[in-house]
């Protein structure tokens, strides 16, 4: 392992850890108390919201794989290789997932909105949706990017 990526390989299982524990021990127990002390016509709001950090949760932790599978393919000196391009893309969909999962968030929050009279408390939940969806779009640039460069370095490999 090289000196570069042993760092980001903790980072991202600590991540994960954390991620997984939160998603087994307190996630469950909010939404069922929020699912049991909700109003009846907010209950579908809970359902989405439970929906939507599910998928977040199962996005992020694709994301991590695929990101350490990528930095695997770093340390073996292919970095500009089809492989890369490919974890790329899956990390992409993975991101899609994740931001999917978290625009799921937003009718909760607009109900918690509506119940407290705090306009301020959407706009940070437009903010928090938000976040993935540039993480997303900044990590399709870089597929593109990678792309061009890969075929940059073909090019270059078969010119004598």
């Amino acid at each position: 392992m090289r000196k570069g990526t042993w760092f980001l390989r903790i980072v991202l299982g600590g991540l994960a850890l954390l991620v997984i524990a939160v998603g087994l021990i307190p996630f469950p127990i909010m939404l069922r108390e929020m699912f049991t002390h909700a109003p009846h016509h907010l209950n579908i709001v809970v359902v989405v919201l439970g929906i939507g950090i599910y998928l977040a949760i199962i996005g992020f932790l694709a994301a991590v794989f695929f990101a350490e599978q990528l930095l695997g393919v770093i340390d073996r000196n292919q970095a500009f290789s089809t492989t890369a391009v490919t974890y790329l893309t899956r990390i992409k969909w993975a991101l899609v997932t994740v931001t999917a999962g978290v625009w799921l968030w937003l009718p909760f929050i607009y109900a918690v909105t509506q119940l407290d009279d705090a306009p301020g408390l959407l706009l940070i939940g437009f903010v928090l949706a938000a976040a993935p969806l540039v993480l997303t779009v900044f990590i399709a640039v870089l597929v593109r990017l990678w792309n061009a460069a890969l075929q940059i370095k073909n090019e270059n490999d078969l010119t004598i």
